[in-house]
């Protein structure tokens, strides 16, 4: 295993491309989730499949952000995955290392359980970027439902205590919702404008991909050249939407991020979408991201406060 001086020394001095880096790092701080909402791809009913559980080790964490904090461009890392963030005992540590880096800016996406009082002073102390927020509608009956093991009106008061401790409307908050037929979205809206940032309505999707209504690409994937991913426990797999690691691109640190990223793995899927032999790919040839098919962006004002409103396209 390299140590982290080694990974360092290998890293290239210049590059001629932005692309050499990726913008955005996902890195999953713990698999592990609290709840076990219907509809999840991971822990969702009828998802016979299972990862070992873990959380992200210190040695694995730090010299990921290390790395990360010596590349020459601004990156943005997210500090979730496939799990509840917050169930890790050391996420705060994670995330103040993170801001402790010049270019990188981060956050997370959260159920908002576990967002406690002392929590969410933490979310403000660490200067974390964005907070996100899975909360499916603002109708206690549904919600429950489909997310079980969370209480309505204790992820509501979670994060409204979280947003009257804001300064300077800090960190930016995002809310992302499932839109379940039993739920209406402008309800939602309406709940929430004025006081999040952006609410995302995403279209429900079946936990078995094969049920679903894969997405026709006519160019190259974006996330091929956006996103590096990487689970708790080292492996790399092609996007976000890899929630299994089917598709392994590396393993860090026994190889840098960098190289992972500019590696043989992550370059022939990328000349696979290129050639538009993506279907190749058995991920991608399911693949039905929300990000693929787009939003309508619409701003909504309440009390001089603007949100923004993303529906997906259907």
């Amino acid at each position: 295993m390299k140590t982290l001086k080694n990974l360092l020394l290998s890293f290239p001095k210049k590059r001629k491309k932005d692309l050499s880096y990726p913008p955005n790092v996902l890195m999953e701080v713990t698999n592990a989730c609290n709840l076990r909402c219907r509809m999840c791809f991971i822990w969702g009913e009828g998802v016979k499949r299972r990862r070992e559980t873990g959380f992200i080790k210190d040695n694995v964490w730090r010299m990921a952000i290390d790395e990360i904090g010596s590349w020459p461009v601004n990156i943005t890392l997210d500090l979730h995955g496939a799990g509840e963030p917050l169930l890790h005992p050391d996420f705060f540590t994670i995330a103040a290392y993170a801001k402790s880096k010049k270019n990188i800016s981060a956050g997370f996406l959260s159920n908002a359980t576990l967002l406690d009082e002392e929590k969410a002073r933490k979310v403000i102390e660490t200067g974390i970027d964005w907070a996100a927020f899975s909360v499916d509608g603002a109708q206690k009956e549904a919600f429950e439902y489909y997310r079980k093991g969370a209480e309505f009106e204790q992820v509501e008061a979670n994060i409204e205590r979280l947003l009257s401790m804001r300064k300077n409307n800090k960190p930016s908050i995002i809310f992302n919702m499932v839109s379940h037929s039993e739920t209406d979205p402008e309800i939602f809206v309406n709940r929430w404008k004025g006081k999040v940032d952006v609410l995302t309505l995403s279209r429900k999707r079946p936990p078995n991909r094969e049920a679903g209504r894969p997405i026709v690409l006519t160019q190259p994937c974006p996330f091929l050249y956006q996103q590096l991913v990487m689970g708790w426990n080292g492996l790399t797999g092609l996007c976000c939407e890899d929630f299994w690691c089917d598709y392994v691109t590396g393993k860090f640190p026994d190889r840098s991020l960098f190289e992972i990223w500019n590696g043989r793995e992550l370059n022939r899927a990328r000349k696979l979408h290129a050639k538009g032999d993506y279907r190749k790919i058995d991920l991608c040839r399911h693949c039905e991201a929300g990000e693929l098919r787009g939003y309508d962006d619409q701003t909504v004002e309440c009390n001089g406060v603007n949100t923004l409103v993303k529906r997906e396209r259907l």
